[in-house]
């Protein structure tokens, strides 16, 4: 089985190519180019380093939100794209479910926080059980920092980029929150393909025409349209 991942979400994009037996390749890209202007030439640049063609692949995962409505749209459509023209399964996953597993068996609460502009984050809260499963026992929030920080009973452990902009309102306020180190803060395709997998076995894949994004709120353009 061989999954190809996507997620586009933040302005890190990443694509990755897993296998049942593990990783076969991942690239990540943290740079002001558009994911519209990449995405598919990574795509087509780790098939080739892989010598793995298309029609050898089993599924095309992809995030689907919270986070950049742009950066969201580029990837399902991309991703939709890629599974109506190959007939392949289609597996989406919500992005911070996917960031959530960047910190395996962490001990404490842990909160993926990803900038959601307009002074917000898009956020929810994890924790790992005796039995090896990550657990998420909140809902996605759209959130402001400050009522995050009301949130938090218990020691935390935070990352995203939304973590790394709000870092300095977040510690040494008297509240156990600690920050993940600088390579936990974006979503990796790797993890979203394992992820995929899991899911695709219990589930099987969803019709391209069927899958939404999880943007949590709504746009600018729906808030404008409706005043």
């Amino acid at each position: 089985m061989i999954f190809l991942g996507m997620d586009t979400s933040t302005s890190c994009g990443t694509v990755a190519l897993v296998s049942r037996q593990g990783l076969l390749a991942e690239y990540s890209l943290n740079i002001a180019r558009t994911h519209s202007e990449r995405l598919l030439p990574t795509v087509k640049q780790i098939l080739s380093d892989t010598a793995v063609r298309l029609d050898q692949i089993d599924g095309i995962a992809v995030t689907v939100g919270p986070g950049s409505f742009t950066g969201l749209r580029i990837g399902l459509s991309t991703a939709k794209a890629l599974a109506l023209a190959t007939g392949k399964s289609l597996v989406g996953v919500p992005t911070l479910d996917v960031l959530a597993e960047n910190v395996p068996y962490c001990t404490t609460a842990l909160c993926p926080a990803l900038d959601a502009r307009r002074g917000e984050l898009f956020v929810a809260f994890y924790r790992w059980k005796e039995d090896g499963i990550l657990e998420r026992y909140t809902e996605y929030l759209s959130i402001r920092p400050d009522t995050l920080l009301e949130k938090m009973r218990e020691p935390v452990l935070l990352f995203g980029n939304g973590a790394l902009l709000y870092r300095d309102r977040f510690l040494g306020k008297g509240i156990p929150v600690s920050c993940a180190p600088a390579e936990l803060h974006y979503p990796r395709a790797s993890v979203l393909c394992r992820l995929a997998m899991v899911q695709w076995e219990r589930e099987g894949g969803t019709d391209p025409h069927d899958l939404r994004a999880l943007y949590v709120r709504p746009s600018d353009a729906e808030i404008n349209r409706s005043l």
